[in-house]
C-alpha cells in the first residue's frame, strides 16, 4: 500500500469536515439568568477557573465536589458552558435510557466531527445513530471478538519479547504500541508490513489531536497556519490511506470471506463515508483508552502481592473468573474516563431539578465508582474478589458508558485486557518500580498514570 494519488472528491476531507461544521453547531449551552436561578448548587468561582481544575484535574476536582455538594452539582466550563455533574446511579441510569433525541450525546460530541466524521456513531443522534450503530453491531458479533483472542495472544508474545529485563521503564508505550498492532490487525486484517507501519503512523497522528487543535473549528481559516496545517494533513493522510482499502477490498470478491472488521463493515454497509467513520470512531475510542486501562491493571495487580499470586495461579484456565474480577476491578478504581456527557434538547426533570434544554449533563463514571454509598466503605480499595460475591452492584459499573450509546467496542475491549494480562504475566516476572501507587493525571479528557507506569522485569519466565 502506498500513498500517492487522491481521495475521490466525492468522499469528504479533514477540511471538507471543518469547513461543513458550523458556529451553531458548538455543543454549548445558552441559558437565561431565570434557568440557571433553577440549577443544583455548585462552585462559585470564575469559568476559567472551574474550565481550568476540569480539564487539568478533573480526577481529584469531581471527586472534591462530590464531597461537598453530594450526588448531584452545577458546573459552569468551557466549552459546555453549564454542566451539571450526576453521581446517583438511579439518575445515571434515567439519563442513559433516556430519548437519545432527548439526551443528545452525538451533540455533546460535535466538536470530534473533523475527526472522526459526520456518520460516526459518537457524532449522531435519534434514528441516524441508530442505523450506524446496527451496522457496527454485526461487524463487532461475538464470533468477531473470539476470533481475536488468538491474535492478541500472537502480538502480545512477539511485544514482550522485545521488552527490556534489568531496567525500569514505563510501561504504557509499550502498551500503546501493542494495543495499535491489535486494533490495526484486528480492524484491517493483513495489510503487509509496509501497510501496517503506514497506518500506525495514520493512527498515532490522529489521536495527537488535542483540545486546542479543535479551536479551528471557531474559524476554519486557521487550518491553513501551523499547528493547525499539520492536524489537516495528517487527517488528510489518513482518510487516504483508509479509503484506498475501502476501495480495494470492496474489488476484490474474496474479501466477503475475510474476517477483518473492515470486511465485515462493508459486507453490512453500502456506503463509503460510512464504513471510514466507523473505522476511525473504533479506532480513536478503542486503542488509547484499553492501552490506558491496561496499564493502570497492571498498576494496581502489582501493588497487591496477593491478587497477583492469585492471577497467576489461573494462567493455565483461558477463562480464570478471577482474572475478569482483576480487570473489573481495575476499570472500577481507575476508569480511563471519568465522565460522558449529554445535552439536552428539552427540558428535564432529574434529581427533583427541573433541567432547562441546552444543559449539559454529565454522569460521573469516577464518582460512582467511589462511592461509598454503593461499593461500602471500601470503595477506594483494589478489591477483586468482590467481584466473585452474589451481591456485587453491577449498576454502578459503568467505564464503557450505558443506554443505547454504551461503548461498541465494550467486549473486545475486556477480551483483550484479559488475554494481554495472561500471556505478559505468564512470560515474565513483572514488578512495580516502587511499592507506593503511582499517581495520576489528565491526558486530554483520559487520565493517565503520571510516569507511565514504571516497572521492571528481573527475568523472563518462558
Amino acid at each position: 500500500m502506498t500513498t500517492s494519488g487522491q481521495m475521490p472528491k466525492t468522499r469528504p476531507s479533514a477540511t471538507d469536515r471543518l469547513y461543513s461544521w458550523k458556529p451553531q453547531d458548538a455543543p454549548r449551552s445558552k441559558l437565561t439568568p431565570a434557568d440557571l436561578d433553577g440549577l443544583p448548587p455548585g462552585p462559585t468561582g470564575s469559568v476559567g477557573l472551574q474550565t481550568m481544575r476540569l480539564w487539568k484535574r478533573r480526577d481529584r476536582y469531581l471527586p472534591a465536589l462530590h464531597d461537598r455538594y453530594g450526588d448531584i452539582f452545577t458546573l459552569r466550563a468551557e466549552p459546555a458552558g453549564v454542566l451539571v455533574v450526576v453521581r446517583d446511579p438511579d439518575h445515571i441510569r434515567q439519563i442513559f435510557r433516556g430519548e437519545s433525541d432527548v439526551f443528545e450525546a452525538g451533540r455533546a460530541q460535535a466538536m470530534m466531527v473533523p475527526m472522526v466524521g459526520h456518520k460516526s456513531v459518537l457524532a449522531l443522534d435519534g434514528s441516524e445513530h441508530e442505523i450506524q450503530r446496527k451496522y457496527m453491531i454485526r461487524a463487532l458479533h461475538t464470533e468477531q471478538i473470539q476470533a481475536v483472542v488468538a491474535l492478541v495472544e500472537e502480538l502480545t508474545e512477539r511485544a514482550v519479547a522485545d521488552w527490556p529485563v534489568g531496567r525500569v521503564f514505563p510501561l504504557l508505550p509499550r502498551i500503546e504500541t501493542l494495543s495499535l498492532d491489535i486494533m490495526i490487525t484486528a480492524l484491517f486484517g493483513d495489510v503487509g508490513e509496509a501497510g501496517s507501519r503506514e497506518l500506525a503512523r495514520a493512527v498515532r497522528a490522529i489521536m495527537e489531536v488535542r483540545f486546542f487543535h479543535l479551536a479551528m473549528l471557531l474559524h476554519p481559516p486557521m487550518s491553513r497556519y501551523w499547528p493547525w496545517r499539520r492536524v489537516i494533513r495528517e487527517l488528510d493522510y489518513a482518510d487516504t490511506l483508509i479509503y484506498r482499502l475501502i476501495t480495494e477490498r470492496r474489488a476484490n470478491p474474496a474479501a466477503a470471506r475475510r474476517s477483518d472488521i473492515l470486511s465485515q463493515l462493508l459486507a453490512a454497509n453500502p456506503d463509503d463515508t460510512s464504513v471510514r467513520d466507523g473505522l476511525v470512531t473504533l479506532l480513536t475510542a478503542g486503542h488509547q483508552t484499553s492501552a490506558i486501562a491496561l496499564t493502570w491493571t497492571f498498576e494496581r495487580l502489582l501493588r497487591h502481592p496477593d491478587a497477583l499470586a492469585r492471577v497467576r495461579d489461573g494462567l493455565d484456565d483461558p477463562r480464570d473468573p478471577y482474572r475478569t474480577a482483576v480487570v473489573k476491578e481495575a476499570l472500577r478504581v481507575r476508569p480511563p474516563l471519568y465522565t460522558v456527557a449529554r445535552r439536552l434538547a428539552e427540558p428535564v426533570e432529574l434529581a427533583g431539578y427541573r433541567l432547562p434544554a441546552g444543559v449539559f449533563v454529565a454522569p460521573s463514571i469516577g464518582g460512582l465508582h467511589s462511592d461509598t454509598e454503593v461499593w461500602g466503605p471500601d470503595a477506594a480499595a483494589f478489591r477483586p474478589e468482590r467481584w466473585l460475591a452474589p451481591d456485587v452492584p453491577q449498576f454502578a459499573w459503568i467505564p464503557f458508558g450505558g443506554g443505547d450509546r454504551r461503548c461498541l467496542g465494550a467486549g473486545f475491549a475486556q477480551s483483550e485486557m484479559e488475554t494481554v494480562l495472561r500471556v505478559v504475566l505468564r512470560e515474565v516476572d513483572l514488578h512495580p518500580d516502587r511499592p507506593s501507587d503511582e499517581p495520576a493525571e489528565m491526558n486530554n479528557l483520559l487520565v493517565v498514570p503520571k510516569h507511565g507506569g514504571r516497572v521492571r522485569i528481573p527475568r523472563r519466565l518462558a
